[in-house]
């Protein structure tokens, strides 16, 4: 369950399925999702691209701050 590559790494169902996991699992309500598409990690970008996007990403969960980023300093 604790595999950072997820190739290798197990479902989020088998990990409910899991005997660790079971007392807490209810398999009639699980809900379920589309696959993780990570193929941008894939991608091979410079550095400095990889901030950008990563900065650009962390706006959308701040926008309120996308306004005063490069501007005046809030008061």
């Amino acid at each position: 369950m604790l595999e950072l590559d997820a190739d290798k790494r197990i479902t989020a169902e088998q990990a409910l399925a899991h005997p660790y996991l079971e007392k807490y699992a209810d398999p009639s309500d699980e809900p379920t999702s589309s696959l993780y598409d990570q193929s941008f990690e894939d991608m091979d970008l410079p550095v400095e691209r990889w901030k950008e996007l990563v900065f650009k990403e962390v706006l959308n969960f701040v926008p309120q701050q996308h306004a005063h980023i490069g501007g005046e300093p809030q008061a």
